[in-house]
């Protein structure tokens, strides 16, 4: 997991990579091809024989419009009835961010959004909350994706475990930059409240140094593996991106939305190589993983942490 022996500057984590590629989105020639790039295909009213034939079977990422509308989430979700629902349940806001992350409460979370809006502040943001661990009874208001029922985690990990979904949260403004997901699963993310704007690359996309060190963007930009795209996810659309591709979200609006994950078992070998790698490298060389992810070392130990939990591994039995 060494950052040096990655050259692709998009696969890497740590913070000066980080910030050169989300440098890119905004001058140069990466930031004048957003403005040309094609939009990710559509499709309203798709069956779940349709969806696995014509995009999950040939890896084709595809917003299915309005596949949520009908969710209690997108119906009747706002930010104060949720402050209601959740006023002292723990979070973390800021989590991608070492230097701003901190804990507080979710009723506390929202007080904030609203002090902090139009103050010229950096927009907030929890990110990847474990919401069925801390806050059980929101799950009933997201009901279970039928298209996402090839998920092969819950044969791997067990039920409680494959629907350890997460709720995304944050304020106009707010960024998610560019990444893979982890573990070689596919996304599905629906929208509950609010607008984000998505830019996807292809899996293959690669951002190399040049002859000088110099990331290498032109290259970026001509290569036909980048499969640059861009689309806005509204109110109760679906978002199904498979496995590795990178992807970078921006908050048009205060938003929230739900992210699910699927294992196909076609990559069943790679998610458990990755797993088991990650956990090894917290358990033995923690240091290390601080300076490879040195701006999510605290997101991967909650994310060993929420999967430990969610099937019943008692972590305080482990030995140093």
């Amino acid at each position: 997991m060494a950052v040096q022996n990655e050259r692709n500057l998009l696969k890497r984590r740590d913070i000066d990579a980080l910030k050169t590629v989300e440098a890119a989105f905004h001058s140069g020639p990466l930031a004048d091809l957003l403005a040309s790039a094609p939009e990710l295909e559509r499709r309203s009213d798709l069956t779940r024989e349709e969806f696995e034939r014509e995009y999950r079977f040939k890896g084709r990422p595809v917003v299915l419009e309005g596949y949520a509308a009908e969710w209690p989430s997108v119906r009747e979700w706002t930010f104060r009835n949720l402050a209601e629902r959740c006023a002292d349940v723990p979070v973390v806001v800021d989590s991608y961010s070492s230097a701003a992350a901190r804990t507080t409460t979710f009723g506390a979370f929202v007080d904030l959004l609203e002090e902090n809006a139009g103050s010229g502040a950096a927009p907030l943001y929890l990110q990847e909350w474990y919401y069925q661990t801390t806050a059980p009874h929101l799950a009933a208001d997201m009901p279970e994706l039928d298209i996402a029922q090839y998920d092969f985690r819950r044969d791997l990990y067990g039920e409680a475990a494959s629907t350890n979904h997460q709720l995304w949260i944050g304020q106009q403004g707010g960024i998610t930059r560019l990444h893979q997901d982890a573990y070689s699963v596919d996304v599905m993310h629906a929208q509950i409240v609010g607008e984000k704007l998505w830019h996807i690359m292809g899996p293959g996309a690669e951002l190399l140094p040049g002859p000088g060190g110099e990331a290498g963007l032109d290259a970026l930009c001509t290569a036909p593996d980048t499969r640059l795209m861009r689309f806005v996810l509204r109110p109760g659309d679906v978002l199904y991106l498979p496995a590795l591709w990178f992807h970078r979200i921006e908050l048009l609006s205060d938003s929230i939305g739900l992210g699910r994950k699927c294992l196909d078992e076609a990559n069943l070998r790679a998610h458990v190589r990755q797993r088991i790698g990650e956990l090894l490298a917290l358990a033995l060389n923690p240091d290390e993983l601080r300076v490879t992810h040195s701006e999510l070392f605290e997101v991967v130990v909650a994310r060993a942490r929420a999967l430990a939990d969610r099937m019943d591994i008692d972590l305080s039995r482990l030995r140093q």
